[in-house]
């Protein structure tokens, strides 16, 4: 079972936020900044984060929001589906948008991928206003990731902040999307790399002993690695393995804990990716570690 969030995630995302002095309880003015929502009651109103230094800029999402609209029209994207998520009291907000319609063929594996892009802005600090390309298994609606760097928006809460971009950053993640059509592409190469059921696993275990995942989450991947929700996943290969734990980060964890969602499925997919790369990487992956095997004892 997902553990849940520390507080809730709400779609009201047309906040605004603003940056205020702090000051000490004698009313001296610290030299510091906070950030606070402007809805917010009580002498507290809202705060969202402490010690923002003199240079950051309240950049609104609905400042980042109205070019993004621009630029997926002007593209002729529509989106299927759009989700808003406003996280720890509006410390942070995602966009993000799926457009099913625009899709790739993984070539010899025969999924269908859709696009997917999320915007993210944050006023704690956490991380700059970002665009992160992705895709969505049709069959299955997984979220995956195309593995591709932030794109063009990410940049900090300051006056330099461009709408263009905004403009690059959602080309660049389209074009790092349709990427997945190329005979080169990531999964294609998972999909080649055949391991066993008990390979499967033992990659499971040592993922979780060099921390990449908990032993909870461990458990909730095997389980659909032993029995595969859809057809398309009976095959055995890493690509397999990877829609396992898509499958279970997208629908038992990301509806609850976004970031703990986005760290698995990234950290999960770069390290099966270099597994399928390098054959002692592989070997060393699906080799059970000697404290996990069993002992024979007369």
């Amino acid at each position: 079972m997902a553990r849940t969030a520390k507080t809730p995630i709400t779609s009201d995302w047309n906040y605004e936020v603003e940056k205020v002095k702090c000051f000490t309880p004698e009313g001296h003015w610290t030299g510091d900044y906070m950030t606070r929502r402007t809805d917010g009651e009580g002498p507290n109103r809202g705060v969202l984060k402490t010690g923002v230094s003199k240079d950051y800029n309240v950049v609104q999402n609905s400042e980042v929001m109205e070019p993004v609209m621009n630029v997926l029209a002007d593209l002729g994207l529509e989106p299927t589906k759009t989700s808003h998520y406003v996280m720890n009291n509006g410390a942070r907000f995602k966009a993000r948008f799926e457009f099913k319609d625009t899709q790739v063929e993984i070539p010899k594996v025969g999924d269908t991928l859709g696009f997917r892009l999320d915007i993210d802005n944050s006023f704690n600090l956490m991380h700059r206003i970002r665009s992160l390309g992705g895709a969505l298994r049709l069959v299955c609606t997984n979220g995956m990731t195309t593995l591709d760097k932030e794109h063009g928006i990410s940049c900090k809460h300051s006056n330099k902040f461009s709408v263009k971009n905004i403009v690059h950053a959602v080309e660049d993640a389209l074009e790092a999307f349709q990427d997945l059509g190329k005979a080169d592409n990531p999964f294609t190469l998972m999909a080649s790399r055949e391991v066993t059921q008990e390979q499967g696993l033992n990659i499971l275990q040592n993922l979780t002993n060099k921390g990449t995942i908990s032993e909870v989450r461990r458990e909730g991947i095997a389980r659909i690695w032993n029995k595969p929700t859809h057809q398309e996943d009976n095959g055995r290969n890493l690509y397999n393995l990877l829609n396992a734990a898509t499958e279970f980060t997208t629908h038992e964890v990301a509806e609850t804990n976004f970031t703990m969602s986005e760290t698995m499925n990234s950290n999960i997919t770069k390290r099966l990716l270099a597994a399928a790369k390098d054959e002692p990487t592989l070997n060393a992956l699906w080799t059970p570690a000697e404290s996990d095997a069993v002992v024979v004892t007369a």
